[in-house]
């Protein structure tokens, strides 16, 4: 891509493979200030991809929630000021994750929903998001919930999967991630708790 397509969609950079993969090994933690990671991010070198984007994510599912009861989602992410639009299919399970980028996100909407999808809730964060190595690192700010790091690779390769999930772990403590910061619930499934 050159410079002015990646501008055009809102990146800073050629995002490669990042983002390319059947699987995404992600894993996410509470924190108490972003500040303190960006610092971090930047004291190694890590690469800004977006920064500065809030998400508005749409979520899909046929009108029998055959998707939720399968543990899949549909969702269509739409980024602003940047004005991506990207369709993300989730699950079944907690790794497998497949996304396209989409021109439109008002045209992407009708023709999810002319596929029979009916929109089952939004939900909205704030994120920026960092290359560093291989892994890309997010920082989202959660109206209602607080303040986050994810940690995430994506694979087309099954067997790297608990190797990816190590290195992970790894990572989590070069920036002292303790285990008792991991939050095993999605944004959404927090919310609804919330509400609950």
């Amino acid at each position: 891509m050159t410079g002015t397509d990646l501008q055009t969609k809102g990146m800073l950079c050629d995002p490669g493979d990042h983002f390319v993969g059947a699987y995404e090994v992600e894993r996410k933690y509470a924190v108490a200030d972003l500040e303190v990671i960006r610092s971090q991010l930047e004291a190694r070198g890590a690469v800004p991809f977006t920064i500065g984007n809030t998400e508005q994510d749409i979520f899909y599912d046929f009108a029998d929630r055959r998707l939720a009861h399968n543990d899949e989602q549909h969702v269509l992410r739409i980024m602003r000021p940047s004005g991506r639009a990207l369709w993300i299919s989730k699950g079944p399970g907690p790794d497998k994750c497949v996304s396209m980028d989409l021109p439109e996100a008002d045209q992407a909407h009708k023709m999810i929903v002319s596929l029979g999808f009916e929109e089952v809730e939004r939900f909205e964060k704030n994120r920026d998001i960092y290359f560093l190595g291989k892994f890309h690192v997010t920082l989202d700010d959660v109206p209602g919930l607080g303040r986050f790091i994810e940690l995430a690779i994506m694979t087309d390769d099954a067997d790297k999967l608990a190797e990816y999930e190590r290195e992970i772990a790894d990572l989590a403590d070069t920036f002292s991630l303790s285990p008792e910061a991991l939050q095993t619930q999605s944004y959404r499934a927090m919310q609804q708790a919330l509400k609950a």
